[in-house]
């Protein structure tokens, strides 16, 4: 960020000038971590930062995880054949088209201006999404500021080297304005047409990509920036990826921020950090100084080993964290999911009509499961498949994160033909399964309007009215009860009154998941019986597993509400298991909801070219994927059906994909 010399310090950041004393950079921010400048000083040494590729050896063992993710979004070698080579240090060349990418990349990035008393500062940001800018937190720190600052793009050179003129755009902070100082962001909506007209969708937009691993240990990155407040211009690969080694800075900054070595002048506040890709790797927000080396006079730095910038990751955590309690931090993701392709979870969210209606009713009691038949998932309910479900969560259990039923009565909570089983800590199902007769299914009827506890488990792990009613507490937003065992798939029986049974043990809030994206019978639609139908004509008999993908840093909701806070899982996944034939089992995996967190999504390519399938079929948020997949996302062991996976023997690149319509379902 740069200040115009006549500007008085209305704010006290620390600013530092260039590798070169006598050019004062004033758009640069140093860092004052010392412990940063020894660690990443060290990792300097021994390493040239300019020499060429080949000379260096390629990324570290530690960066083995981030390098598989890495290799997952480079173009396959007819498209970018050295895109692999260039990763590892084993060459330097790069497709000719790589020039027209940077072009294109470059449009998104904007100078930032923003009067001040006395004076002027500038800074650099960039698009993100539909009319969607970032930039760091000491750049445009809160809305009053963005309110007066203005986005400046292709202020640059043309090929005949003549400067052209910024496009100006206001900023509309009132719409969206999400900052965090901590991590050093600022996102801030841009109006949608410039002063003189010019649309801004002109300028496109650089994707968020929100799985850590967009640049590894010994990659070269490029910085595409406003330097000083003047034309834009890019530093060309000419700084590499360090990884710090673990011990020498605090935590936070490894997990939270990326570091580059350069022998260059350093980046400018607010800049995009862009892999060989172009896909965005961090905002650029500090350099790094060399330890011990400052100007007697001034106290400035003299010299610069290197640079600091947010990772998107780590960004898009933040975001997610605040999803729910920040309204603007839920319609910064909106866009960014827009820019990505996916259905924003604001624009996806249903609430049924019956919602309004439904009251919490007094539990049943434990004696309407004693006697009846066809209580609880049967794990022999294929005819040539015994699955019991213990071991499926195991691993779960051990870890002491199932929740125990009272009594020391087991972790499993069975009703009428499905059983639940409930995570301890996040306190909704970890795991339900069913078992589905196609040839006795009975309509039930009008739909219950009473959701109950189950009196057979602590309430503490059944988030009930206390969880969904919204007179229990003000929020930004509601939720609405969502089924994960379908109403439809346990009324199945000899007659319509037991039918209704399992109709009526659906509504246990054991069985209920915050309804953010109308899952269930808006997304999934009739899954099961398309399945059922295709698979087989004479066998009608299918089990469904279910549940969430709980992540570390899924949104909280609910700190005002008794029992919270809640934090919300945000993707689901369903394996469908059927006897196809007499002597044949099959099974289909599944995972709907916000799927570009999924790391199959990446490995199977789905972003290759950042847009390999239609904005239509991307909205869809749906992808069949394998067994071995949900195993890995849930940590629970479906190691009995893994080998029946339809999906599992097709080519790995192809083993997660996007499915718009029933029929793309193999099965």
């Amino acid at each position: 960020m740069a200040r115009n010399k006549k500007a008085k310090g209305s704010r006290k950041v620390q600013w530092e000038r260039s590798t070169a004393p006598q050019r004062p950079r004033p758009d640069v921010v140093a860092t004052t971590d010392h412990a940063l400048s020894e660690a990443l000083l060290a990792r300097s040494k021994g390493l040239p930062v300019l020499a060429p590729v080949s000379a260096h050896r390629g990324p570290s063992v530690d960066s083995t995880r981030r390098l598989a993710l890495r290799v997952a979004l480079i173009e396959p070698p007819e498209s970018d054949p050295k895109g692999y080579e260039r990763i590892i240090g084993e060459s330097d060349l790069t497709s000719i088209n790589y020039l027209d990418r940077g072009r294109r990349a470059a449009n998104a990035v904007c100078r930032i201006r923003a009067p001040s008393e006395g004076g002027e500062w500038y800074g650099t940001g960039f698009l993100v999404g539909p009319r969607l800018l970032v930039t760091n937190n000491h750049v445009l720190a809160n809305a009053d500021e963005a309110s007066q600052a203005e986005a400046e793009f292709a202020h640059e050179h043309d090929v005949d080297g003549v400067l052209r003129p910024p496009i100006q755009f206001n900023l509309r902070p009132h719409e969206i304005f999400f900052t965090d100082p901590k991590l050093d962001v600022t996102f801030v909506a841009v109006a949608p047409l410039s002063d003189g007209g010019v649309p801004l969708e002109r300028y496109g937009w650089l994707q968020l990509l929100p799985p850590s691993g967009k640049g590894v240990d010994g990659e070269w990155v490029t910085i595409v920036q406003h330097p000083n407040g003047g034309p834009k211009q890019i530093s060309i690969r000419s700084n590499r990826i360090v990884e710090l080694r673990k011990g020498t800075v605090a935590d936070d900054v490894r997990d939270n921020f990326v570091h580059y070595l350069t022998d260059t002048e350093p980046g400018s506040s607010g800049s995009p950090v862009l892999n060989d890709q172009w896909q965005v790797v961090a905002v650029h927000h500090k350099a790094v100084p060399a330890p011990g080396e400052v100007d007697k006079k001034t106290g400035e730095p003299t010299r610069y080993i290197g640079n600091e910038g947010v990772r998107t990751s780590a960004i898009i955590d933040k975001l997610e964290e605040q999803r729910f309690e920040n309204s603007h931090a839920g319609l910064v993701l909106g866009r960014i999911e827009e820019s990505l392709g996916v259905v924003p979870l604001a624009k996806s969210a249903q609430t049924p009509v019956e919602d309004t209606f439904e009251r919490d009713a007094k539990p049943f009691a434990a004696t309407r499961w004693k006697k009846a038949s066809g209580i609880g998932y049967d794990p022999s309910f294929l005819r040539t498949l015994r699955m019991e479900l213990g071991p499926i969560y195991e691993k779960v259990r051990l870890a002491k994160q199932v929740a125990p039923l009272l009594r020391g009565a087991g972790y499993e909570l069975d009703y009428h033909r499905f059983s639940v089983v409930v995570h301890k800590e996040r306190k909704f199902a970890l795991l339900t399964a069913v078992n589905i007769d196609g040839k006795a299914l009975h309509n039930p009827g009008a739909r219950p309007t009473a959701w109950r506890v189950d009196a057979r488990m602590e309430e503490k792990y059944q988030p009930a009215g206390n969880f969904y009613e919204k007179a229990e507490a003000r929020e930004k937003i509601y939720f609405s009860r969502g089924h994960l065992v379908r109403r439809l798939d346990p009324s199945w029986g000899k007659n319509l009154k037991e039918a209704k049974l399992g109709d009526e043990d659906t509504f246990h809030y054991s069985n209920a998941a915050p309804q953010v994206q109308g899952y269930n019978d808006v997304d999934w639609g009739n899954l099961e019986d398309y399945i059922l139908e295709r698979a087989q004509t004479l066998e009608k008999r299918m089990t469904v597993f279910q549940g969430p993908i709980f992540r570390l840093k899924d949104p909280q909701y609910g700190k005002k509400r008794e029992g919270g806070p809640w934090q919300i899982p945000l993707t689901f996944w369903k394996i469908a298991v059927l006897q196809k034939t007499p002597d044949t089992i099959v099974a289909a995996a599944f995972i709907i909801g916000q799927t570009q967190y999924v790391k199959a999504l990446y490995e199977a390519k789905v972003f290759k070219r950042l847009t390999p399938y239609t904005i239509q079929e991307l909205r869809t948020n749906k992808i069949q994927t394998t067994v071995k997949t949900i195993e890995e996302e849930t940590g629970l062991d479906f190691s009995a059906i893994r080998r029946f996976d339809a999906q599992g023997s097709l080519e790995s690149t192809r083993r997660s994909r996007v499915i718009s319509d029933p029929a793309e379902i193999i099965i």
